[in-house]
């Protein structure tokens, strides 16, 4: 559970930090990217189009990668999502480094790297507590949730209540990230990203020493 409240925290962190600096694209959330797409093709702006087009396509390859990598570690008998935590860890402090000391790239380009790494977390952590879960999208989590409640609210179980535990702090920690972007990117400015690769890192010490 800690490591999904962290995951949460880290992609409302980043999503914030980029729709606020990156001029309303985002990292994680490809729903948003795509109607923004959308509604600049429809007014004529392919050049909009195509800086919230293109996060989506390296989110997509994030996801692609992930399959391949994870097929390459299972056929080698070394699958293990810390394998996979560690390349995301890695790609996004690099990432944020070069932003932060003036690397000049496309800014869809920074955002599409970072949806990239983004997507191997979404992909790569799928469960808490034996519930499915989505560490980057709240839409789900919110939706769960409220099945939980009206599961409760039939049975009186308190699985639900546990459930419904859940999928609220997922939701929560995932709004505090984003609130602290804000704050954040005034304080740190260029440097903000960073914060995303320190969650990172203490979420790679946690299954670190987790596994053993």
């Amino acid at each position: 559970m800690r490591i999904a409240i962290i995951l949460a925290l880290n992609a409302g962190f980043m999503d914030g930090f980029s729709f606020f600096h990156f001029e309303n694209r985002f990292i994680g959330a490809q729903s948003g990217n795509l109607i923004q797409a959308a509604l600049e093709l429809a007014k004529g702006n392919i050049a909009l189009f195509l800086n919230f087009i293109i996060p989506i396509f390296f989110f997509i390859a994030g996801v692609v990668t992930r399959g391949l990598y994870s097929h390459y570690l299972a056929d080698h008998h070394r699958f293990d999502a810390l394998y996979l935590l560690v390349l995301q860890w890695l790609g996004v402090t690099i990432t944020a480094l070069s932003y932060a000391l003036g690397l000049r790239l496309p800014v869809s380009l920074y955002v599409g790297i970072f949806s990239f790494f983004m997507a191997i977390q979404y992909d790569t952590f799928t469960k808490t507590h034996g519930r499915a879960y989505a560490s980057i999208f709240m839409t789900g989590n919110l939706r769960s949730m409220s099945v939980n409640i009206a599961q409760y609210f039939l049975t009186k179980n308190k699985e639900n209540l546990h459930a419904v535990w859940t999928y609220l702090s997922l939701a929560t920690s995932f709004f505090v990230g984003a609130f602290v972007s804000v704050f954040a990117l005034k304080a740190f400015d260029n440097w903000t990203m960073l914060g995303s690769s320190l969650l990172l890192g203490i979420v790679v010490l946690i299954a670190r020493f987790e596994r053993n």
